[in-house]
Formats: structure tokens, sequence, C-alpha cells
């Protein structure tokens, strides 16, 4: 019976790595930022028609995100100060400040971020779709920052 542990389990350790990295494979679509559904339903359709599909998944998802930036800082604008520790107006004032100007910065952040990872597609002619579907995605991903954020500080 030793003799079998010790065959079966340099066996294991064999199996065991690449069982687990194709499952951590599954869980982690190939070049998930630079491809969106909605996009690719898009790109279905005619030129002229795809393009202007694209667009408005854009400026969708852009406003998306200008309403979620917006309530956000009007929740910190709103914000009882008050319940935080030492807390004080200016302190609150420093908050929407900073959480405004990290918004700027994200946004130029998304744009240069998404050239770069899409560059090797820029002499295709998929990298239109291929930037508007990362633009997207990274819209979807800041909302959810932003949802994270909290000014109740009692959590």
């Amino acid at each position: 019976m030793q003799k079998r542990k010790l065959i079966i389990f340099p066996v294991l350790l064999f199996i065991l790595p690449i069982s687990y990295g194709e499952a951590l494979a599954k869980d982690i679509p190939h070049n998930d930022l630079l491809s969106n559904h909605g996009v690719e339903k898009c790109a279905a359709k005619p030129d002229e028609e795809s393009y202007n599909c694209s667009d408005k998944l854009i400026q969708k998802s852009d406003n998306h995100l200008k309403d979620s930036f917006r309530k956000k800082l009007k929740e910190i604008e709103s914000a009882n100060y008050s319940q935080w520790w030492m807390g004080s107006e200016e302190q609150r004032k420093t908050m929407s400040a900073n959480f405004a100007n990290s918004q700027k910065a994200w946004e130029q952040y998304k744009l240069t971020y998404c050239k770069s990872a899409a560059a090797p597609y820029e002499n295709t002619h998929g990298y239109g779709d291929t930037l508007s579907s990362c633009f997207i995605n990274m819209n979807q991903k800041r909302i959810a920052e932003i949802d994270m954020i909290s000014v109740d500080s009692s959590r």
C-alpha cells in the first residue's frame, strides 16, 4: 500500500496544477476587456448601421457612468459628516474634490489604457469594435468602483 501512495502522489503533483490552471482559465474569459456582446451584435450589422449602433452603445454606457458619478458626488456633497469620526465640512469638501479629480484622471486613464490594450488590433477592420468594447467594459468596471465608495463610516 505504501508504494501506491508514493506512485500516486507524484502523479497528482503533475495533474493537479494542470487541472487547477484549466479551472482558472475557464473563469477568466480570453480578452474579456476587449469583447462585448452588444458590440458584437452591432458588428454583425451593415457598416453604417454597425457604426451607429456601436456609437449608441458607447453613448449609453458613458451616460450610465456619468449618472453614477453624479449620484455618488451628490451623495458625498450631502453626506452627514457629523457622523464621521471628528468629521468636518472641510473633510467632506476634500472628499468631493478628490472624487471629482479621480474621475477626470480615470477618464484619461481609460482612453490610454484601451488604446494600449487594443493596439494589436489597430490596423484591422475590428479595431473600432475592440476599442468600443474596451470603453464599455471599462465604464462598467468604473461604475462598480463608484458604487463601492461609501460616505457611511459605520460599515
